[in-house]
């Protein structure tokens, strides 16, 4: 009998998911398609504790407590493990990377890339997918719309 084994598809969202949950934005359908999307096909984010997605989360949880798209996505990050995986310094690999090329506020998630190599960076910033595909490392960009841009992350691992 043969063992069947199915491998999650890491994700590293940056922090348009979360930009685009707020109100004002137009755009909290998107996050919440690319989550319900990523749930179906069994993928994983991965959050790094300290981050400024991080940041920016504990941020919005508290500008907009009761804005119910902002909710839903805090609580799946802090409590569906299942779904996210929360990323610890001590889980950090990239010392000695040239980070040079890439921007200070988006460093933390190379860093994240170096050291998860299967991940692949979901991002919305053209420049930092551009500097990150240089470093050999995987990423796709985000142009709102959920299943081509899943479809490409696949085809990268």
């Amino acid at each position: 009998m043969a063992l069947s084994v199915t491998l999650s598809m890491l994700i590293l969202p940056n922090e348009w998911i979360l930009d685009y949950l707020t109100p004002g934005t137009s755009k909290p359908h998107i996050s919440e398609a690319f989550v319900k999307a990523c749930r179906e096909r069994n993928c994983n984010y991965l959050i790094r504790r300290a981050g400024n997605f991080s940041e920016k989360l504990f941020r919005y949880s508290k500008l907009y407590p009761l804005n119910g798209a902002v909710r839903r996505f805090v609580n799946m990050t802090l409590r569906d493990f299942t779904m996210v995986r929360i990323v610890e310094e001590h889980e950090i690999r990239a010392e000695g990377q040239d980070l040079s090329t890439i921007p200070l506020d988006d460093r933390y998630l190379v860093e994240v890339l170096y050291s998860f190599p299967m991940c692949v960076l979901i991002s919305t910033d053209a420049f930092l997918v551009e500097k990150v595909t240089h470093l050999n490392l995987r990423a796709v960009l985000f142009h709102d719309d959920v299943n081509v841009t899943l479809q490409r992350a696949e085809e990268m691992v």
